[in-house]
């Protein structure tokens, strides 16, 4: 064999050998994926109703009194509902009036002492009954006007602790609470320190009641 043909060949078998040691670093591999992966967030739907309106986002006209003099009393109940999908933690009541000087011959009657202002027509209306759930609420309302009844006024400005907590929510999905509040225009003699003839202050006056319902998830949530 001449020393040609022995290099060639030589030549070959090395370039075999780079060629196989190539092949050795070609590892397999395979991915698959998890997919669908979401996150929904659920609810927390307060439904109101009362004897005149099924559920919904609110109701209207519920304590409502016509051609009203003190004495008269209107009573209504409430069911709550939470329509979403999550548990909460407690219910909130707010209240918040409007106070109206009326206008027109029946508010400007000689009648009415106080003629340029329905302020204070509130404090005129006593809560008489307060439940929830079937628990008396009025027995821890407290007179924070001071005039001697628990009143209107005193819901809206004074008792913020005690209608914040209230307990059971309804249960998520369709669950429900009953509310009963009945509220009466209070005479001269009922009120402390009273001066006679208090009531004439708001012949013809009006006074709109506004009542708030808050479903919360968290103990430290308010209005």
């Amino acid at each position: 064999m001449t020393r040609r043909r022995l290099l060639g060949g030589l030549s070959a078998i090395g370039a075999v050998g780079v060629a196989s040691g190539a092949g050795t670093w070609a590892y397999f591999s395979d991915t698959e994926e998890s997919s669908g992966n979401t996150i929904e967030a659920g609810t927390l739907d307060l439904k109101v109703a009362d004897t005149d309106e099924g559920f919904g986002d609110g109701v209207s006209g519920t304590w409502t009194i016509s051609n009203a003099k003190p004495g008269d009393s209107v009573l209504a109940d409430l069911t709550l509902q939470n329509a979403g999908s999550l548990e909460a933690d407690h219910v909130e009541i707010g209240f918040s009036v409007d106070e109206t000087e009326a206008d027109g011959s029946t508010g400007t009657n000689e009648a009415d002492t106080m003629p340029s202002s329905a302020d204070g027509m509130a404090d005129q209306f006593e809560v008489t009954v307060f439940t929830y759930n079937g628990t008396n609420v009025r027995s821890n309302l407290s007179d924070a006007n001071s005039n001697g009844i628990v009143d209107i006024d005193d819901l809206v400005t004074g008792n913020g602790a005690v209608l914040d907590d209230l307990s059971p929510p309804p249960s998520a999905n369709g669950g429900t609470e009953s509310m009963t509040m009945e509220f009466r225009w209070a005479h001269d003699d009922e009120f402390d320190n009273s001066v006679s003839g208090i009531n004439n202050d708001y012949q013809g006056d009006e006074f709109d009641l506004t009542v708030t319902y808050a479903l919360h998830q968290d103990s430290g949530q308010d209005l």
